[in-house]
């Protein structure tokens, strides 16, 4: 069965975004996840994701997809690829997975069309993403990459 979670609450601190997720079904509890404000810009970078709103959809189900490892289904975690393309399909495959697999966050639209207030719009708000610093943490990814697969082959 696939668990189902919606986004209770978004809360900006000084250094971090704490976000909370409530269980839709019985037999789960509450939980909450933090994550760095500069998180977004680096999973950008990482995975080469191209919108804010793709990082977030990551972030979001990311303690999800520990929890699908955890729970012993192989290849559920992020990793880093030589490419930003395969490293944006990887990631988003993986999500997707996550979501007929294991466990799903309700969509903020279908909270709006509920009448409920957007709990992400404080981080479409909020988050400020630079192009120019998310293109260098990929030079920098790219060259760690380059120079572990060198040290590989030695």
């Amino acid at each position: 069965m696939v668990q189902r979670w919606r986004i209770s609450d978004v809360v900006e601190g000084p250094e971090s975004w704490l976000i909370f997720y409530e269980p839709l079904d019985d037999g789960s509890e509450a939980f909450a996840a933090s994550w760095p404000k500069e998180a977004f810009e680096i999973r950008m970078a990482e995975h080469g994701l191209q919108t804010l709103d793709e990082a977030i959809e990551v972030l979001l189900y990311t303690p999800l997809l520990h929890a699908m490892h955890a729970d012993g289904q192989e290849d559920a975690l992020p990793v880093l690829e030589s490419d930003a393309a395969t490293a944006r399909a990887r990631v988003l495959g993986q999500v997707a997975a996550c979501k007929e697999r294991f466990g799903e966050v309700a969509t903020s639209r279908s909270a709006v069309r509920r009448g409920q207030a957007d709990p992400l719009q404080v981080l479409r708000d909020g988050v400020r993403t630079d192009p120019v610093r998310i293109a260098a943490m990929r030079l920098d990814i790219d060259r760690y990459l380059l120079a572990s697969e060198r040290a590989d082959k030695e």
